[in-house]
């Protein structure tokens, strides 16, 4: 796909949404698009790996009679939840509504970093989060973000952009101890990463730079005519410099599901490199590594050693790496004796997604959560892709889509009419309200199945948690039927309606979690005499259902606040303790509600 095709597919996305969240085609810019164009921007990086669990707080105000302007952020991840995070991201939106990308002038974007980075100083050097309206998400964020201040040790600030920059990063600064670096992720650069490159062509290391010598290796030039590999000792330090430049970016996709599937850090590597950190090369089973460009060099002495590498991703060993990592971040191991073996292979660039896969794929297979759980390949999907192609509405002239690979909806438009009018055609059929992507289906069942402290913690933890589940509780040869996809079409407009009527109720904050325990909370009070084959066979939910989650939403927005008592209710709502507290709230009955029988 071109840039102009991307970029005129990232516009349509932006209308289908709203389209789909306020029941009207508006095209004009808003407020509400940008937000929708942040919104979508965010998950595409979350996918990607350069952000983890994003949120979004649309914010403008002034300080000190100047602008200031956020539009979401997303903390570092922790090991345990009694730790802070000591890195955060911070996104400030620049939206135009452009179908063909535009080059922007510098200091446009340089004004958006400028009103972004004005509101972090605001709060963590002064009082500011006290000017904040105290029911609005973004004063649960200044309060959090400013108690933490002492502990950050990495800031980034973001402009999103549908143009196109000069400038892809501005000049780092420094507040306090830290330094705060700019960069721009305009729609060049995203298409870059999610289309016409891969998000690792960022990652690269200079053996040299680093650690003044190249790192002693067994290269074998080619093995067939698909790669080339060698074996080498990384040094822990290195390793761990990698992992704090880069984060899960340097993680193969299956891996970094498989990490934050897991959990807590594995202990018995962090006792080897806390006890004996000279005998961590001998324990330890090392990594196994992929790149797009690897050189290797014969040096002075004569032995040939790895110089460089370009395009790394570690799809095996994420967990010795984060190991790696978090003790050379709190100092607990002497990170001069640690080495690590490693097994690098440089793929031939037409091979190179398929090789990839197919590496982490083996390289992992002996792990307990495997890397096909967390893929659109995995049957499950693949069967409701099938299940979604061949069962139509009860009308017999429209269907829902399933999207098992992120961009599929669009690519089907494209590729089912050659015509405008048989591309239109095609958009009646399956038009993008009912359009159901994979963590649509995490979030829609989980919240079903009472669970919203799950759909709380974001879309891939909650995703993961689920496809866990699934294995555990249905088992590796379970597929779903017509009926199972039936209800998860009824589910899908159940969460989505809520959704809606949480959003015009227009609370400050927190909408996504009200939204997520006003379903629970249905499904918990009268999951068993629910009548989900009646809102598949009207396709809509009652008059009588939305007035009883329109009179619910309240009440669980105050028992969230209520509960929380002073936290931030976005993290509160993360934990299970939370959902015991609120599922005891006092709600108005259902009565005359033709969905409970």
């Amino acid at each position: 796909m071109a840039l102009e095709d991307f970029a005129k597919n990232l516009q349509l996305e932006v209308r289908d949404r709203r389209s789909a969240q306020s029941g009207s085609d508006a095209e004009e810019r808003s407020p509400f698009s940008e937000e929708l164009f942040t919104e979508l921007v965010l998950e595409n990086l979350q996918e990607i790996g350069m952000v983890s669990e994003p949120e979004l707080c649309p914010h403008i105000g002034r300080f000190r009679n100047a602008e200031v302007k956020i539009s979401g952020y997303a903390f570092g991840e922790v090991d345990d939840e009694e730790q802070e995070p000591d890195e955060v991201d911070i996104f400030v939106t620049h939206y135009c509504g452009l179908e063909t990308p535009e080059l922007l002038p510098t200091d446009e974007l340089r004004t958006a970093a400028t009103k972004a980075l004005r509101f972090y100083k605001a709060v963590v050097e002064t009082d500011f989060r006290f000017q904040l309206n105290e029911a609005r998400e973004i004063f649960s964020f200044a309060e959090r973000l400013h108690a933490i201040k002492d502990d950050l040790r990495k800031v980034r600030i973001f402009v999103l952009t549908d143009g196109i920059a000069r400038e892809k990063k501005f000049k780092p600064t420094t507040v306090g101890d830290v330094e705060v670096r700019l960069e721009v992720f305009d729609v060049e650069r995203l298409y870059q990463r999610l289309e016409a490159g891969k998000p690792r062509d960022e990652i690269e290391v200079d053996f040299v730079k680093l650690t003044g010598r190249t790192i002693p290796c067994v290269y074998i030039p080619e093995i067939n005519d698909e790669y080339e590999a060698c074996l080498a000792v990384i040094p822990g330090v290195v390793l761990a410099k990698l992992y704090d430049t880069y984060g899960a970016r340097l993680l193969e996709l299956n891996v970094r599901s498989f990490l934050s599937a897991t959990g807590k850090i594995n202990k018995g590597i962090r006792e080897t490199l806390k006890t004996q950190p000279d005998r961590f090369l001998a324990f330890n089973n090392g990594i196994v590594m992929t790149a797009d460009e690897l050189v290797a060099e014969r040096g002075e002495n004569g032995q040939i050693g790895l110089r460089y590498l370009k395009g790394v991703q570690i799809v095996n060993g994420g967990q010795t790496t984060a190991s790696i990592h978090r003790s050379w971040k709190l100092k607990e191991a002497e990170l001069s004796k640690v080495f690590v073996p490693a097994k690098i292979s440089k793929i031939r660039e037409d091979r190179l997604e398929e090789m990839v896969s197919l590496i982490s794929k083996y390289a992992n297979s002996q792990n307990s959560v495997q890397p096909a759980d967390f893929s659109a390949n995995d049957p499950f999907h693949i069967e409701i892709e099938r299940l979604a192609e061949r069962t139509w509405c009860p009308d017999q002239r429209g269907r829902w889509f399933y999207e098992r690979a992120r961009g599929s909806y669009q690519v089907a438009l494209f590729r089912g009419g050659d015509t405008p009018a048989k591309q239109r055609k095609l958009k009646e059929t399956i038009p993008p309200q009912r359009r159901i992507s994979k963590p649509d289906v995490a979030r829609y069942i989980n919240a079903w199945e009472a669970k919203p402290h799950l759909v709380s913690l974001g879309t891939q933890k909650n995703f993961n948690h689920f496809m866990q589940e699934l294995r555990k509780s249905s088992g590796a040869d379970w597929a779903p039927d017509e009926k199972w996809f039936r209800d998860l079409v009824a589910k899908t407009i159940l969460f989505r309606e809520a959704q809606r009527i949480v959003r015009s109720l227009k609370f400050k904050a927190s909408q996504s979690n009200i939204t997520a325990y006003l379903v629970s909370l249905l499904a918990d009070r009268y999951g068993g005499k629910f009548d989900l084959e009646r809102i598949w066979r009207t396709q809509a939910i009652s008059p009588q259902l939305s007035d009883l989650m329109r009179q619910w939403a309240p009440k669980i927005d105050e028992a969230l606040r209520y509960t929380a008592a002073g936290r931030q209710v976005s993290e509160w709502a993360k934990k299970e303790g939370c959902w015991l507290q609120v599922r005891q709230v006092e709600l108005d009955p259902a009565e005359g509600v033709p969905e409970i029988r």
